[in-house]
């Protein structure tokens, strides 16, 4: 499955210990901006900018182009969207990819609205567990790292955190 990903996304599963894992089991790709906008993070010396860095140059993430720039364009005028949630949302509507991977309220809608397949960065969590990818506690230390580096409602990292403890 080809995911397109947003630079918020990408940054949470950094943070989470969850990205490595999560591209060597996907096909993970990210618009030119989106890679431009986690790079800003390298001067900084940011982990999860060096480490996106370091997956692109080992082809663990694939970086493209977004191709239909009037498609951008009118994406960000009429959901007040940012140049790299529109483009990776137009990866999935132009369907170079086939779900987006994003945590941005705003481009949750607009893909909900589009009928585009949504995951979460709790969503990537929880499958890593179900699918024997990771071990409960990492993916617990995973899920208290999102809701220390994200803003996510209480209640869907509890959810998460219940669906693994019964999985």
């Amino acid at each position: 499955m080809k995911i397109a990903v947003d630079s918020c996304s990408v940054i949470l599963l950094a943070k989470s210990t969850s990205l490595e894992t999560f591209a060597g089991n996907y096909e993970m790709s990210l618009t030119e901006e989106v890679y431009g906008e986690i790079l800003k993070g390298r001067d900084k010396k940011f982990t999860d900018a060096l480490l996106t860095e370091e997956m692109v140059r080992g082809k663990k993430i694939k970086v493209i182009g977004a191709l239909n720039k009037a498609l951008i364009k009118k994406l960000m005028l009429d959901f007040s969207l940012g140049l790299g949630e529109a483009g990776t949302l137009a990866l999935v509507i132009n369907k170079q990819c086939d779900a987006v991977l994003t945590d941005n309220r705003q481009g949750r809608k607009t893909a909900f609205i589009h009928g585009l397949h949504i995951i979460g960065s709790v969503d990537v969590i929880s499958a890593l567990y179900k699918l024997k990818l990771i071990d409960k506690n990492k993916a617990f230390e995973g899920l208290e790292r999102l809701m220390e580096f994200g803003w996510f409602q209480n209640y869907l990292i509890d959810n998460a955190l219940e669906d693994i403890k019964n999985a």
